[in-house]
């Protein structure tokens, strides 16, 4: 179990990372907004960041119950944690439905999306003990 503890935490990096490299895709296409290859990278990103928030979710879980399994009890700040994060995920589906509107208002939606769900990332990291520096 120490190895995916190592994992859950060592990949919140890397999603913080892909997450940065996603909101500079974003700006750059609200500033060239008819750019299809821009909208290609951006989805490319948002799917990079569901696909490692699922696994996230996935290593997360396994903790959750392994930990309650042994211990009998969950402490307040690891429910808020797996909520928060549960709305993130929630959220990055909402690309999904957004493949046919015209670019200007994708971009819009797209910036806000990241934006917000990297709000709800650091506040659901934030919520742990060690918080983001454990």
């Amino acid at each position: 179990m120490d190895f995916l503890l190592n994992l859950h935490g060592h990949n919140r990096w890397l999603i913080a990372g892909v997450w940065l490299v996603g909101t500079a895709i974003l700006l750059a296409g609200q500033r060239y907004a008819q750019s299809t290859r821009l909208r290609q990278l951006a989805m490319l990103a948002a799917g990079t960041l569901f696909g490692l928030m699922t696994l996230q979710l996935l290593l997360g879980g396994i903790l959750f119950f392994w930990k309650w399994q042994s211990t009998g009890t969950i402490p307040r700040y690891r429910w808020e944690h797996v909520l928060t994060m549960l709305l993130v995920l929630l959220g990055l589906h909402f690309p999904l439905r957004w493949r046919h509107i015209p670019l200007p208002s994708w971009w819009r939606r797209m910036l806000w999306l990241y934006l917000v769900a990297g709000l709800f990332l650091y506040l659901g990291v934030s919520r742990l003990p060690k918080g983001w520096l454990g």
